[in-house]
């Protein structure tokens, strides 16, 4: 898990173009109508504007994904565990929750995974994601489970990448459960959330993940979110 915290933006000399401004991503709740509102509005610019505030986190999750997919394993005379191996060589996707307009999508894609599948509430946010052409497929859904388990079947991903979609997310027993279900034995999660809600256990997040059956591999120190966001 990378744990993400708050950053405005920093002086650059006026070497580069200022950044651009979305004052809405500040007013708008932090649950699933909140999101669906906001992204829906956002999509058509949200990359330029990610991009203005060098957004790290899609990047950062992508070589995380990488460099723990590609570890060599202990030498134990079994075999490599399914998720893993799949992780490895594309034979199962990799499942982009929250995937949006596919800014994650390209850090993955340029990080080696070329088999993608992607979720999102926004339906604008996926229609743009859809013109890219980086995913394999694409779904409405939700991760907190309103309407339902996610429409994949059981151990049918390598893993799960899920990157600034955490703060709305509320129902985190649901989300974590479900990654679990869907994703190959031996697989790889890699999501971002905010370090003081994650620290403080809000929503029982922490409690969640305690509660399913996999291991932590790696937690960051607290990081930048979004540096030049004004």
């Amino acid at each position: 898990a990378v744990r993400c915290a708050g950053g405005g933006a920093q002086g650059d000399g006026g070497s580069r173009p200022a950044p651009l401004a979305f004052s809405d991503l500040g007013a708008t709740a932090f649950d699933k109508e909140g999101a669906v509102s906001l992204y829906d509005r956002w999509a058509e610019t949200y990359d330029e504007t990610l991009r203005s505030w060098d957004y790290p986190a899609p990047r950062r999750t992508a070589e995380l994904l990488r460099t723990f997919a590609d570890a060599a394993a202990p030498d134990t005379g079994r075999p490599v565990p399914r998720g893993l191996a799949a992780l490895r060589d594309g034979s199962l996707p990799l499942l982009d929750a929250g995937c949006g307009t596919g800014l994650s999508g390209d850090a993955l894609r340029a990080a080696g995974f070329t088999n993608l599948v992607g979720t999102d509430v926004s339906q604008q946010s996926l229609d743009v994601c859809r013109r890219k052409g980086v995913f394999a497929a694409l779904h409405l859904a939700d991760l907190e489970g309103a309407a339902g388990p996610l429409p994949f079947a059981d151990d049918s991903f390598a893993g799960v990448a899920c990157v600034g979609v955490l703060s709305y997310v509320h129902r985190f027993d649901r989300a974590f459960s479900e990654w679990c279900r869907i994703i190959a034995p031996g697989g790889l999660v890699a999501f971002t959330h905010r370090d003081i809600w994650w620290d403080g256990n809000v929503d029982g997040v922490q409690d969640a993940a305690r509660a399913c059956p996999w291991e932590q591999c790696y937690m960051s120190e607290p990081e930048d979110y979004l540096p030049r966001n004004p």
